[in-house]
């Protein structure tokens, strides 16, 4: 999945009345690579067996990776997401399975996506010293495959000399799908230990896990094979 330079964040259904009104639409994230400035990215979406294709806009840059948002004001059956840089065009079709929701209200790339992490830092007193800690905490959605998983990240704190798994426990649905009470996306939440902070390296750098113990399969998101970065200044965030 990660050889693609885009991955789809999620697709979301969703569903609410307001004043009596019915409102339906389906939000869609997507991640890309960063590899050129000008680029354009749109969601391709099938409803009553009729396509359609709608931009996506820019929300955000994290230097190597952008994102990028949109909202269908319909609720869709399935989708892809097309990506177009550099005179090249790539796609995120799910493998050549599409991204359908029509049996679950939410749907995430490749299985497992990063939603966020966040560096932060603390002290410690002791011995007579106050020392600096820091750790990193986020959030991993995953797809609801099978009951038993493993979840967490890959992580170096010290520039790559060293890579530690931490693991991640399920905080529960994502809020998109629970909303409307769908069970497609499930939460899951890690933090790191609060240690000294390892000068050595100005920045964490990771990936994220997901381990279908049911079947044996295994899933990353490694950020286009680039693997997060992200600063340990504190309140620093990637996504």
């Amino acid at each position: 999945m990660d050889h693609l330079p885009v991955r789809l964040r999620y697709a979301s259904a969703q569903f609410f009345e307001a004043g009596g009104v019915s409102v339906s639409f389906t939000a869609v994230s997507a991640k890309v690579k960063n590899i050129a400035f000008a680029k354009d990215v749109a969601v391709l979406y099938a409803k009553g067996g009729v396509w359609s294709e709608e931009a996506m806009a820019w929300t955000a840059n994290f230097g190597d990776h952008d994102l990028f948002a949109h909202q269908v004001q319909q609720q869709i059956e399935e989708c892809v997401i097309r990506y177009s840089a550099n005179g090249e065009t790539y796609w995120d079709n799910n493998e050549g399975q599409n991204y359908r929701l029509a049996t679950v209200v939410m749907r995430v790339g490749g299985n497992v996506v990063l939603n966020q992490a966040t560096s932060k830092q603390g002290s410690e007193a002791g011995g007579g010293f106050v020392f600096t800690t820091s750790w990193l905490e986020g959030e991993i959605y995953v797809n609801n495959l099978s009951f038993a998983k493993e979840v967490g990240i890959h992580l170096t704190v010290d520039g790559g000399a060293s890579w530690q798994d931490r693991g991640a426990s399920f905080s529960g649905f994502a809020t998109e799908s629970n909303s409307i009470g769908g069970s497609g996306v499930e939460v899951w939440k890690f933090k790191t230990p609060e240690l000294n902070i390892d000068e050595s390296a100005n920045e964490f750098r990771f990936a994220v896990f997901y381990r279908d113990l049911a079947t044996g399969e295994e899933f990353w998101d490694n950020n286009f094979e680039q693997d997060y970065r992200v600063s340990k200044t504190d309140g620093a965030i990637v996504q």
